[in-house]
């Protein structure tokens, strides 16, 4: 009978993430929000520059609005 391989050990490193969770999901949400305002400002305009703006202005605006609607 054969026996399993061991398997390589895992690296011992820097176990901190690189974002907190609350901080990857604020931000992802802002995202999303800001996709999705962007791509109707474009169906409704037919406007590229404007859905680009819209959207990064939907982002920004989300950020602070989630940053406190979502608590530790």
């Amino acid at each position: 009978m054969t026996t399993a391989p061991t398997p390589p050990p895992v690296p011992t490193g820097d176990a901190t993430p690189f974002l907190p969770v609350r901080t990857a999901i604020v931000l992802q949400t802002a995202a999303f929000v800001g996709a999705i305002s962007g791509v109707l400002t474009y169906f409704s305009t037919g406007n590229t520059a404007g859905a680009i703006l819209a959207g990064l202005i939907g982002l920004g605006a989300s950020v602070p609005t989630l940053n406190g609607l979502i608590d530790d």
